[in-house]
C-alpha cells in the first residue's frame, strides 16, 4: 500500500502563507475603511443639498414643487413612512401682503 500523503509544508511556507493571510486581511480593512469614508461624504453632500433644497422652497415656489415631484417619486414603504408619520409638509414661500 503505498502512501499518498503529502510532506509537511516548512516553516518557511508557513510562514509566508501566514504573511499573505495578513496582506489579505490589510487590504480587506483598507478597502472597507476607504468604502466608509466614501459613504460618510456622500451622505453628507445628500443632507446639505436636501437642507439647501427645503430653505430654497421657504423663497421659491419652483422649489416646493420640485419637492413635491420628488416626494410623488418614492415608492419604498419605509421612505413613505419617513415623511408621512412624521408630519412632514412641504415648505412653501411665505407670501407678504404687497402680492396679489
Amino acid at each position: 500500500m503505498t502512501s499518498t500523503s503529502q510532506p509537511a509544508k516548512s516553516q518557511r511556507v508557513l510562514d509566508a502563507e501566514k504573511r499573505l493571510e495578513q496582506a489579505r486581511n490589510a487590504l480587506k480593512d483598507a478597502r472597507n475603511a476607504e468604502n466608509r469614508q466614501k459613504r460618510k461624504i456622500e451622505d453628507r453632500q445628500k443632507i446639505i443639498l436636501g437642507g439647501t433644497l427645503l430653505k430654497a422652497a421657504e423663497g421659491d415656489e419652483r422649489f416646493s414643487n420640485v419637492i413635491d415631484a420628488l416626494l410623488k417619486r418614492l415608492s419604498r414603504e419605509q421612505d413613505l413612512k419617513a415623511f408621512q408619520d412624521h408630519g412632514f409638509t412641504t415648505p412653501r414661500p411665505v407670501q407678504t401682503q404687497n402680492e396679489g
